[in-house]
């Protein structure tokens, strides 16, 4: 059943469609780009995986299941090594858009489409989706973090979805994308070079201001904290290893998101630990609740060995969960992140990426130092916030082509 186009009307909302290739309600970047826009007076409709949740302001339409031979290890050979691009991309994804959503967006009943990362970038260049109706709209990509196109190389399946994956990334730079969005400026100077786009909004992962008072500190001890990711790279080996070097003041909690194989090992090397006693690993908090959850601690450690480009420049949420949860910070010598520490004095920058660093730095730390970090995120969790950072996306978008309907 085909959709008219709205008629036009000066007072009628502006409508927006955010597309997202994950489940929106785990995912904060995305909720956050939700309620700036609903905030603003935006309807907002919104395609990604499972079913209609509390983030949903409009119409959600939820990804169909895939097909079962883009699921096996057959059908994803001959996909790759037979279909033309983009005949595997409708059959992997796009086919998967609920009807009732491909219709609304062919009869041009958006005025902002925001497509989340890069995976339904190939729909702006089909005029079977994008039709010229559909193209009257305000096309926003937000790139979030760096896709490296060479890490596909790196096992059997990335080899041989490369081609496929490069074919998707070219899209980034596509002339019918009104605007674009990353969570930093260095990540931005990335695509700019590599695709000569204008350089994207920063849009920092930011969560909401939280009105909360800093923690008391314990002169006897000082409660270090990492939560997130379950993930070696984030610092896991450097962490333990410090651990066996810090006075008995320091204790260690690790508040992780699931990932049962990366918990379990960090788990048996705790057991074996000599700060074992000192050392736990507690189960996440909700989303919307990390900063209330973590106030009790004292200093967050985001300690990344820069094994990457997003890593190297890395500015994540937790970063500001830690500022919102009124922590002071010890950070190594990611740019991003020291820059933040120095400038509000949010606490201390490690000289190096090696445990021993580590321990070292946190060794010096005394409870008078903790109270005044932990004052100093206090004052900025006036300034780092998502009420303020969303201004800078909404600009972003905010140049919304103008629409004669009456011609569609």
């Amino acid at each position: 059943m085909e959709v008219e186009p709205r008629a036009s009307h000066p007072t009628e909302p502006r409508t927006a469609l955010v597309l997202s290739y994950s489940v929106i309600e785990t995912d904060p970047r995305v909720r956050r780009q939700i309620d700036w826009l609903t905030e603003s007076g935006w309807t907002v409709d919104t395609i990604g995986l499972g079913a209609r949740s509390s983030v949903a302001r409009g119409t959600h339409f939820e990804l169909g299941s895939p097909s079962r031979w883009s699921t096996t290890r057959t059908g994803v050979l001959l996909a790759q090594l037979f279909l033309p691009h983009r005949i595997g991309f409708r059959r992997q994804l796009a086919d998967r858009i609920p009807e009732a959503a491909r219709e609304r967006i062919r009869a041009g009943r958006y005025d902002l489409v925001v497509f989340n990362e890069t995976e339904f970038g190939p729909l702006i260049s089909d005029p079977k989706w994008f039709t010229s109706a559909a193209r009257r709209a305000h096309v926003h990509l937000d790139l979030h973090e760096y896709h490296n196109p060479s890490r596909r190389r790196r096992s059997l399946g990335g080899r041989l979805t490369a081609r496929h994956y490069r074919w998707i990334r070219r899209h980034i730079g596509n002339d019918a994308i009104t605007s674009r969005s990353v969570v930093n400026e260095p990540i931005g100077r990335l695509y700019v070079d590599e695709f000569g786009i204008e350089p994207p909004v920063p849009v920092r992962n930011i969560p909401p201001f939280v009105a909360q008072e800093p923690g008391t500190t314990d002169t006897g001890e000082i409660r270090l904290l990492f939560h997130g990711l379950a993930a070696w790279q984030r610092g896991f080996t450097e962490i333990l290893e410090a651990m066996r070097a810090l006075p008995e003041r320091f204790t260690m909690t690790f508040m992780l998101m699931p990932n049962p194989p990366v918990v379990a090992r960090l788990q048996e090397q705790i057991d074996a630990h000599p700060a074992r006693e000192r050392i736990r690993i507690v189960p996440p908090a909700p989303m919307r609740e990390i900063a209330e959850r973590i106030n009790d601690y004292d200093v967050e450690i985001i300690f990344y060995r820069p094994l990457g480009r997003n890593l190297e420049f890395a500015l994540p949420n937790k970063f500001f969960e830690a500022v919102q949860g009124r922590l002071g910070l010890v950070v190594g010598e990611s740019p991003q992140m020291a820059g933040l520490v120095r400038e509000f004095g949010l606490g201390v920058v490690v000289p190096g990426f090696e445990a021993s660093d580590l321990a070292e730095t946190l060794a010096a730390v005394t409870a008078d130092d903790v109270a005044r970090f932990k004052t100093a995120s206090h004052q900025a969790a006036e300034i780092l916030n998502a009420e303020v950072e969303g201004r800078h996306f909404l600009a972003a978008v905010d140049g919304v082509k103008a629409r004669d309907r009456s011609a569609l």
